[in-house]
């Protein structure tokens, strides 16, 4: 016989992929023991209900797909997801492979909404997108050849 938190916690597997975090979570927040959470987590696990690493890299993938995002801000949103530190850079080592592609996407596509943004303004945003500074440094002296000269950019290294 399963428990009441075992079954609150399929019924929530069987309407959205969640993490063992936010599975555990949402069965706290129902008023579920901690005993009786973790156990149904457990089971859940042991199951293959729930897996991290997989959602951690669908996560990853979907996000990807839809915009050009950087390694900083991967992270973030894993770990705010409950993915441990580990797993969650093993996950995005998976997806690093077309990081220079990526940057420079996410440059093309804010130069063309923002035609008007300097190089300043371009490295905040790319920074926010999760890019690293000597990323951001590298993809903006190549786009000085296109541009122009980027003033006082030794400064910035």
């Amino acid at each position: 016989m399963e428990s009441p938190a075992l079954s609150a916690a399929i019924r929530l597997l069987s309407g959205k992929r969640l993490t063992k975090a936010q599975l555990g979570a949402k069965l706290r927040d129902r008023g579920y023991e901690p005993a009786s959470v973790e156990a149904a987590v457990a089971t859940c696990e042991e199951r293959r209900y729930i897996d991290d690493r997989t959602y951690a890299q669908l996560y990853v993938k979907s996000v990807l797909d839809r915009k050009p995002v950087g390694r900083m801000r991967l992270l973030h949103d894993l770990l705010r997801h409950g993915i441990e530190g580990d797993l969650a850079h093993q996950v995005i080592d998976e997806f690093e492979g077309d990081d220079e592609e990526r940057i420079d996407r996410a440059l093309a596509k804010l130069e063309a909404i923002r035609p008007q943004d300097g190089y300043e303004q371009l490295g905040r945003r790319l920074e926010r997108q999760g890019f690293t500074a000597p990323q951001i440094a590298k993809v903006l002296r190549k786009r000085a050849h296109v541009r122009g000269a980027i003033p006082n950019f030794e400064t910035l290294e």
